[in-house]
């Protein structure tokens, strides 16, 4: 029975193998056969004409060109708004109009207030002017009371002064003999007790007459003569008017004679004349001082001042109860309208918003390994999803030397305005690209057609055929290490050829040239994240070998967390071709990685 199990056993042990090499053989065969399927299988572009532009691109929210937020500076009705939103108001036009009723009280006070000080202040000046003692007639000074240092009171008497240029003789005539006389008729004087003869003539008559002593009725009549200088008060004369003599001699007296005295109370601070000088009428004879007074008179010009601006004030405000618009723009915002009050706080709220849209703009954040590219004056293409198809012309008008850091990288902000801004308003959304380098009509072809080396598999037209391994790629690669980046392929980026490593997995390629392909090298010229313009080595229509890559590798992104190559430079041999994937984009060409 032993021996019988055992047979049995190992005929089972001997099926289950055969089975076993029978499936393990046919996945070997059915392994190959779609190995050799795939292999078969590969993928052609066509060198072609075309342009490549490269850029920058970003966003930002448009802003009109200037704006201005309305508010008031005084309170009150609003009794005019003759505006509403939407609306495009030239530079001045009226805006709000406010009630004007408690101004126009104030002014009417302040107007009274000014009254009241000028009249105060025109009786300072003439305190003042009381300190200034003048003479009030000009003569020679006889008398002087008081010195510098002595303190005088109101009225107080300080010189005399008499006018002895010309003298008046009062003389009497026979009231019957004065009929032919007139005032202004000549006369002849005659000193007494001398035979000196001088011309005067009569300045009065007397209406009435009187008894001389020789009881004979005469009239007195008074004769101006000029004063040689020898004649005094108290002199006598005799006259003759005409054919008419005096009754008897009459006695000079002067002219005119007055007394100096003070109109303020004050201390002499200075006087400069002494006894026998002459003074003209008004001439400043001496002069006071008086704290009091000149305190009030300065207080008084302080308060004219104070009441005279006060007044001003009070018409400037007039100007803010009617507000105007500062700009010409379009009133994007009213918050006020007619019958609301203004209060104390009203210049802190915003009445309404006018925006200058003649020229409207954006700020655009530029990598700062880009913000050499740009320049003022430059193009830009701008966009607007709120707006589909449509695309609009900017340029840059400022570009700010001041940059931004954050995770340690920096970028500035560029300003730029839209020209025929027709839809754009404040507020909304937009693209810009900036173009930095543009080639047109030249030839191009895919960047993952570009194998290190600077060179491509294209489609034989001769018969011949490349058979070149990937040791002989490798090979093309030491001899030229840096070649194959094309002009700017990784330009403007933190991303480097050995950023990205393969961690786990292994690369399964077929980079061995296809039966009819042959390799050429080239060389290079702009290129995008798409294309790469080839200036030497193939033609226009040549058919391109796009080599294929399956690969388990798994990739990490270095320090800077810029994973690939920017621009679409192969990292190493012929065959593997990444479009620049990984990596922070900071400068595109529509959406190209630099």
């Amino acid at each position: 029975m032993k021996i019988k199990f055992n047979l049995k056993k190992k005929k089972m042990i001997i099926y289950f193998l055969i089975a076993a090499i029978i499936l393990t053989g046919g996945y070997f065969v059915y392994a190959r056969l779609t190995k050799k399927d795939n292999t078969n299988k590969i993928t052609t572009a066509k060198a072609e004409r075309g342009n490549i532009e490269v850029s920058i691109s970003g966003s930002g929210t448009i802003e009109p060109n200037s704006k201005y937020e309305v508010t008031a500076l005084v309170k009150g009705e609003v009794i005019e708004a003759p505006f509403e939103e939407g609306d495009i108001v030239k530079k001045g036009n009226l805006l709000y109009k406010i009630d004007t009723k408690d101004v126009e009280n104030n002014i009417s006070k302040s107007k009274l207030d000014l009254e009241r000080s000028r009249n105060t202040y025109k009786q300072e000046v003439e305190n003042k002017n009381k300190l200034t003692v003048k003479s009030p007639i000009s003569g020679t000074i006889v008398n002087i009371y008081g010195k510098v240092g002595d303190s005088v009171g109101n009225n107080t008497k300080m010189a005399d002064v008499v006018d002895s240029s010309r003298m008046i003789l009062t003389i009497p005539f026979v009231s019957e003999h004065t009929q032919g006389i007139y005032v202004g008729s000549n006369a002849q004087v005659t000193l007494y007790a001398s035979s000196y003869t001088l011309d005067g003539s009569v300045s009065k008559i007397s209406s009435g007459e009187t008894v001389s002593d020789a009881g004979v009725p005469v009239k007195t009549v008074e004769i101006i003569v000029n004063n040689p200088g020898t004649i005094k008060k108290g002199d006598k004369a005799t006259a003759m008017v005409g054919n008419a003599s005096c009754h008897d001699a009459g006695t000079f007296d002067y002219n005119s004679s007055a007394t100096i005295i003070s109109e303020t109370s004050g201390k002499i601070s200075n006087m400069d004349y002494l006894v026998g000088d002459k003074i003209s009428k008004g001439g400043t004879f001496a002069t006071l001082s008086s704290d009091s007074i000149s305190t009030s008179y300065e207080n008084q010009v302080l308060a004219i001042k104070s009441a005279e601006l006060s007044l001003s004030g009070q018409y400037d405000q007039l100007d803010n109860y009617n507000i105007t618009s500062p700009i010409e723009g379009t009133v994007i915002q009213k918050t006020t309208k007619q019958g609301d009050i203004l209060d104390t706080s009203s210049s802190k709220v915003v009445m309404a918003t006018i925006a200058d849209m003649s020229l409207i703009k954006f700020k655009m954040s530029v990598d700062e390994l880009d913000i050499s590219k740009v320049e003022l004056g430059q193009e830009v293409s701008v966009t607007a999803d709120s707006l589909p198809g449509k695309t609009f012309k900017g340029y840059i008008e400022n570009k700010s030397i001041i940059g931004t850091s954050t995770n340690g990288v920096t970028t500035y902000p560029i300003t730029i305005v839209v020209e025929n801004p027709d839809g754009l308003i404040p507020g909304m959304n937009v693209n810009g690209k900036v173009i930095v380098d543009k080639k047109e009509n030249v030839i191009k072809i895919p960047v993952s057609a570009l194998k290190r080396g600077n060179t491509v598999v294209i489609k034989s037209t001769d018969g011949k055929t490349d058979t070149q391994s990937d040791d002989k790629a490798k090979e093309a690669a030491v001899v030229n290490p840096n070649a194959g980046n094309g002009s700017g392929a990784a330009n403007g980026t933190r991303a480097n050829a050995g950023a990205s490593t393969a961690n786990s997995g292994k690369a399964n390629t077929n980079n061995a040239v296809p039966q009819g392909f042959k390799t050429v090298r080239v060389k290079t010229g702009l290129n995008d994240k798409d294309y790469i313009e080839i200036t030497e080595g193939i033609s226009e229509g040549d058919i391109l070998l796009i080599p294929t890559t399956t690969s388990t590798t798994k990739t990490t992104t270095n320090a800077t967390g810029m994973g690939g190559m920017g621009g679409g430079m192969p990292p190493s041999g012929g065959g593997t071709y990444p479009g620049g994937s990984g990596g922070t984009v900071r400068s595109t060409s529509g959406g190209v990685s630099r």
